[in-house]
């Protein structure tokens, strides 16, 4: 009884402490709505509602986006890849003010539509995985800074700026390929060998040629059906009945721009391996010469292409055939969401973009083209600006956003067949212009027309504006001098 009324006192002290905290806690303008998914961009509210509504705690900002991201929920079901994009125009678009559609998502949506392209959902999939850790690895110090190139790279030179480039190309390489096997159903070729066979030069940085067998054990037969595909002795080296991928790629463009922080890129085309074999013959997944000839096929023959920027922010611009769309990279959820739903370029633009350091060795009817352009004395009478970066990538990337042209011409003095690859660059971009209603051409054939005879072949390249194309061409195409002054 003693006890008891010695700790008595302390007793009351507590509950009274108790009471009071309570009545604090339940007085605080706290709301649950801090931990629940934020309002929808199309959700209304009068404006007295708005007054009274609370402003989320910032420690659940990150739950709060990946609800937003990865749960969206949209008022009206999306039965189509085509609802999904108008859906993205709807809940935020380009402004970013609403939910977004991830990648992962419109790939879904895309293959419920097409069944057919489920072997792409996985290879792009893969591409996102790789171009994500390659972004990273671009905007960190440690990527850049480091000159010693790895000892597996061989290399001769001495200069910081080849080595930091020729390190960068590697690394970016061995991303993409291990990005590709983490699928399991890939086959990894190494970097191709330059024309004359020899190992790769300290300037010649070869890009790695990936083939691609079925993902599945269903494929398309040449009826185009579906069918289940004859797999019998185990891991064939003959490519049996499926569809299978041949799958090129520039792991990055522009790395020798990269230690000035200017915008770099990864380049990527797929095409169907079978159409690069006639006559009914089978390649061999042992032989890389063998491989090699899937992807030595004209730009018409794509499946997909596509290209991601590494610059202020990282876009994933791709093409499956049927329009141009752009995914950004959020930095906060780490996952591509869409942005820009069927991208298309400006009929007439008021850029140009070349590297006039070659111009003495240029044609001169593309010398005069160029002349009209800066002096205003073109089809538009505007006088065009000159913007060039230095990156495939960047440049074409502006040229589809805001219009004009790019030009990589041959010239007499140096590149006598132009200076872009024609199968893993300049095909798969003007794949992605010509899909965003551009044009291209290499001076003499479309440019998706041109079949490469080696997997390193050079070509002159334009592409850009439909209307800047057509006005180009009536002066590179011009064998009478009709356009001469």
């Amino acid at each position: 009884m003693a006890l008891q009324s010695k700790h008595q006192p302390q007793r009351r002290l507590w509950c009274s402490l108790l009471l009071m905290t309570s009545s604090c806690l339940v007085n605080l303008p706290v709301s649950t709505t801090a931990w629940s998914t934020p309002p929808l961009a199309n959700t209304k509210y009068t404006s007295s509602s708005l007054q009274q509504q609370p402003q989320p705690l910032a420690s659940s900002t990150s739950s709060n986006v990946d609800q937003l991201y990865y749960s969206p929920t949209f008022s009206d079901r999306l039965d189509s890849a085509e609802d999904m994009e108008t859906a993205a125009q709807k809940y935020g678009g380009n402004a970013g003010g609403g939910t977004k559609i991830t990648l992962t998502r419109w790939l879904s949506a895309k293959v419920q539509d097409y069944p057919e392209l489920r072997d792409m959902e996985s290879l792009h999939l893969s591409i996102q995985m790789a171009c994500k850790t390659i972004s990273n690895l671009i905007h960190s110090s440690s990527g850049i800074a480091p000159t010693k190139p790895p000892s597996t790279t061989n290399t001769n030179s001495n200069n910081p700026r080849d080595n930091s480039m020729k390190r960068l190309d590697q690394i970016s390489k061995n991303v993409l390929q291990n990005a590709l096997r983490f699928t399991g159903r890939l086959r990894v070729v190494e970097a191709a060998r330059n024309e004359n066979n020899d190992e790769e030069g300290p300037a010649d940085h070869q890009p790695g040629v990936t083939i691609a067998y079925a993902l599945d054990q269903y494929g398309l037969g040449k009826d185009g059906a579906r069918k289940k595909a004859s797999m019998s002795g185990g891991e064939n080296k003959k490519w049996g009945n499926t569809r299978r991928l041949a799958a090129c790629f520039d792991p990055l463009d522009g790395s020798g721009n990269a230690d000035a922080a200017i915008c770099t890129g990864t380049v990527f085309g797929v095409f169907d391996a079978d159409a690069g074999f006639k006559g009914g013959e089978s390649p061999d997944l042992g032989d890389e010469k063998s491989l090699v000839r899937a992807v030595l096929q004209p730009g018409n023959k794509l499946l997909a292409a596509g290209y991601c920027l590494y610059s202020s922010t990282t876009i994933l611009v791709f093409s499956l055939g049927g329009g141009t769309h752009g995914f950004t990279l959020d930095p906060n959820l780490n996952e591509f969401v869409l942005t820009h739903p069927n991208m298309r370029i400006p009929n007439r633009g008021s850029i140009y973009s070349c590297n006039e350091a070659y111009s003495e060795g240029w044609d001169d009817n593309f010398k005069r083209y160029l002349k009209t352009l800066k002096t205003g004395k073109g089809q538009t009478g505007q006088r065009y600006t000159q913007r060039y970066i230095g990156s495939m990538v960047g440049d074409v990337h502006r040229t589809l956003t805001y219009g004009g042209i790019f030009c990589c011409p041959s010239d007499t003095e140096v590149n006598h067949k132009g200076n872009l690859q024609l199968v893993y660059k300049s095909a798969p971009m003007a794949y992605i212009i010509e899909h965003a209603g551009g044009k291209s051409t290499n001076g003499t054939v479309n440019l998706l027309e041109v079949e490469p005879k080696q997997v390193h072949e050079r070509s002159p390249c334009f592409m850009g504006s439909a209307d800047d194309m057509d006005e180009l061409m009536t002066f590179i195409g011009d064998k009478n001098g009709d356009n001469l002054e």
